[in-house]
């Protein structure tokens, strides 16, 4: 009958209603601009989407993270790399630069405990991590873990967060093999690349029982400075046997007076 509803169709509408009583009793509001968003769970309002989507189309250097245009790689590696004799990952994914409003929704995250900041992430970053070649031989991701001592002052563990909504979207397993048994000031009190590798040198061990031999893991952490964090993790996890690592980040930032990458747009 032309006037019979569907069951599909009464679904949505019921949805429609549902979502219309929610934004009457919980408004909704864009977690970068604060503008009150009808329907707006997980959303960003249109300004802030558009900074975020330019941020996301820079483009970087698929071996660390950098900002890079494509005509400076050299057998995958942009020139910062290719000096850095320490570097032991074999691909890093990332979102955009480390600015607004990708800065913001990070900095929520980090400090606030919004959560709904790391779902807006994780399903581009998920898509990008998707996208590798190589993906279909991740066994796990690993987030890169926080003293006990930090996890009591922030309202959430970010990098575990991340990592387990970027386990459901790509059906990979979190794996967290690793502990951070020794307490060191925050990285961004480091002011230099050297200062930033001697703070994490040590902070981790690997966690009994749990194995990594021959397995292929994705580390995921927030942000990206210099590498040390990354790097000293990936020292640890080579160390107990693990056979090939990736890292996911949603931003990769540049050190204070490190010279700024020319990016230059057609």
């Amino acid at each position: 009958m032309s006037g019979t509803r569907t069951p599909s169709r009464l679904a949505a509408t019921l949805a429609a209603w549902r979502d219309a009583v929610l934004d009457a009793a919980f408004p909704q509001t864009c977690p970068v601009t604060g503008q009150w968003l009808p329907g707006g769970a997980d959303r960003l309002a249109p300004t802030a989407a558009a900074e975020l989507a330019g941020l996301l189309a820079t483009p970087y250097c698929p071996r660390c993270g950098r900002t890079a245009r494509a005509e400076t790689l050299q057998d995958g590696a942009c020139p910062g790399c290719r000096t850095e004799r320490f570097w032991n990952v074999a691909a890093v994914v990332r979102l955009g630069p480390y600015e607004p409003p990708l800065r913001d929704l990070l900095l929520g995250m980090k400090f606030a405990g919004h959560e709904r900041n790391a779902r807006l992430l994780s399903a581009p970053l998920a898509e990008r991590l998707a996208a590798l070649p190589t993906w279909s031989s991740v066994d796990a991701l690993v987030p890169v873990p926080m003293h006990p001592l930090r996890r009591a002052q922030r309202p959430c563990d970010h990098a575990v967060v991340l990592a387990l909504l970027l386990g459901e979207r790509l059906g990979v397993p979190v794996l967290q093999p690793l502990r951070r048994p020794r307490y060191r000031p925050s990285q961004s009190a480091a002011v230099s690349s050297a200062a930033r590798f001697r703070n994490v040198r040590d902070c981790f061990a690997a966690r009994p029982g749990v194995s990594v031999a021959g397995r292929t893991l994705c580390l995921v952490d927030n942000v990206m400075t210099s590498g040390a964090t990354i790097c000293e993790v990936s020292r640890v996890l080579r160390a107990a046997g693990a056979r090939r690592l990736l890292a996911a980040v949603c931003a990769r930032t540049t050190l204070r007076g490190a010279p700024q990458p020319q990016v230059m747009w057609p």
